[in-house]
């Protein structure tokens, strides 16, 4: 009997989330894994590294368009910033250019998993209603996990892919410089 194979794209793979997925994807014998990040990293088993600037459009779409086998994408990419505005553009940026460049040669696309955070209630304004809900008003924006969102709501309509956006209230691991 031949194992199904799935092809993850992990943006964002040398963070705590991200580093913690590669390697629970990797146990589970299923899947090839293709980690995005600026640095890149160490290929090995059914794990190999891109670097890449998600920020260029051009780099992301040169260097993603050999992609045609992806069937996830674990979005955990994050730039950080000065203040909760300017993370806004940046981090919408980068989510909309992997789709971009993606979207159209990934034939075989499934789902979107979107990591987010407790942010999109407002827990970083201060106290907000427990238990969330995702039918809960949201806060003032500027916020980059809301715009994301967004995004990927619209850009989902009328393809055959899913979405979901994970939001953990703690995130823990280490990161391979870390370790």
């Amino acid at each position: 009997m031949e194992t199904i194979k799935n092809t993850a794209l992990i943006v964002g793979a040398n963070g705590v989330i991200s580093t913690n997925l590669i390697e629970h994807l990797s146990s589970l014998g299923n899947w090839d894994i293709i980690g995005l990040s600026r640095r890149g990293g160490t290929d090995h088993d059914h794990v190999r590294y891109v670097a890449v600037d998600l920020l260029d459009l051009t780099d992301t779409v040169n260097k993603l368009s050999a992609l045609t086998n992806v069937t996830h994408i674990f979005y955990a990419a994050y730039q950080d910033k000065d203040s909760w505005a300017a993370l806004v553009e940046p981090n919408l940026r980068m989510l909309v250019n992997v789709i971009t460049a993606i979207e159209p040669v990934a034939k075989s696309l499934q789902h979107v998993s979107l990591m987010q955070g407790y942010k999109v209630y407002g827990a970083h304004l201060g106290p907000f209603k427990t238990p969330a809900k995702e039918s809960d008003a949201g806060h003032m924006p500027p916020e980059f996990n809301t715009s994301q969102l967004q995004y990927l709501q619209q850009q989902q309509i009328g393809k055959q892919w899913t979405w979901s956006a994970i939001r953990p209230s703690v995130v823990g691991g280490t990161t391979p410089e870390t370790r």
